[in-house]
């Protein structure tokens, strides 16, 4: 059977196959093209990962990259339901767009660090003036993206706070 693959660019020229099955060398081509020290230790560390995004593409790009690094990946389509989400799996880290429908992701944020402090939270949005929303919110999220962002840069952003956290150690 063959399967069709759709291909996004990572920064250093490297293609992120957006339709699975991924190979274990495209696994490894992805992680090598990143230079990211030791991200294979995620698989090991069974980790859970929430994503919470109304675009569909974005969804479905970070859902992928986090089951290529070797996530328990869950995802939600707004707010409301990435929080039912949550409830359920008590994810380690949660990426968390702040502009969606039925539940924003400041408020999302707010509960998710009610219920559990130590979820590792990301926000991304593609609006600029995310740091007034931000600095107004008495909760700050763990980690900030700004839209555009490259796969290789969220990559960096989870491994870097699953380091600081001790959910994995480099």
């Amino acid at each position: 059977e063959t399967v069709s693959r759709v291909f996004a660019p990572l920064s250093q020229g490297v293609a992120l196959p957006l339709l699975f099955p991924l190979t274990s060398e495209d696994k490894f081509t992805i992680i090598q093209s990143m230079n990211i020290k030791s991200p294979a230790q995620l698989k090991d560390a069974g980790l859970k990962l929430l994503i919470a995004d109304d675009e569909p593409v974005i969804l479905e790009q970070l859902a992928k990259l986090g089951e290529v690094l070797g996530f328990e990946v869950h995802t939600g389509a707004d707010g409301e339901e990435a929080w039912e989400v949550f409830k359920t799996v008590w994810p380690d880290i949660a990426i968390l767009d702040i502009y969606m429908p039925r539940m924003n992701g400041l408020m999302l944020l707010n509960k998710i660090k009610e219920a559990n402090d130590n979820c590792i939270t990301i926000l991304i949005t593609g609006y600029t003036h995310y740091k007034q929303l931000v600095h107004k919110n008495y909760i700050k999220p763990d980690g900030f993206i700004t839209k555009p962002f490259s796969l290789e840069t969220m990559v960096r952003e989870i491994v870097k706070l699953a380091t600081e956290y001790k959910l994995l150690v480099t």
